[in-house]
């Protein structure tokens, strides 16, 4: 299985820093820079794993999850934000998020979340 990842979000300097990190780690890593631009690719190309923002200008990252959830529930969807007090875990999953994360991150966690994320992806895949 290819290791894709696509990245959410509206900031430049958080693209090109998911860009560097997680290509280090070994992933093939496609940024967009809204959930329009996320959903346009997402008609040409399929993505195991898609990390996003929570706070974007159009369209935020919840309802951004619960549309990417109206026709796939293979893909791990993982929040990533910096204002996690303003989201409360329970809505989070029940947007439909596999898992959230906070930034900042530690490399480790973000390392751990994209294992096990693929490993979910994998389970799914095959029933």
């Amino acid at each position: 299985m290819e290791k894709k990842i696509l990245v959410v979000d509206d900031e430049d300097y958080q693209r090109e820093l998911m860009q560097k990190l997680l290509s280090k780690l070994g992933y093939n890593v496609s940024v967009v820079e809204s959930a329009e631009a996320a959903f346009s690719l997402l008609e040409r190309e399929r993505f195991p794993v898609i990390i996003t923002d929570l706070i974007m200008l159009e369209m935020d990252g919840l309802e951004f999850c619960q549309k990417i959830r109206e026709s796939d529930d293979k893909t791990v969807v993982i929040a990533l934000t910096g204002h996690a007090d303003l989201y409360e875990p329970e809505k989070i999953r029940a947007a439909g998020f596999d898992d959230h994360l906070s930034k900042p991150f530690r490399i480790e966690t973000i390392k751990q979340a994209l294992i096990d994320g693929f490993e979910v992806f994998q389970r799914r895949v095959k029933t």
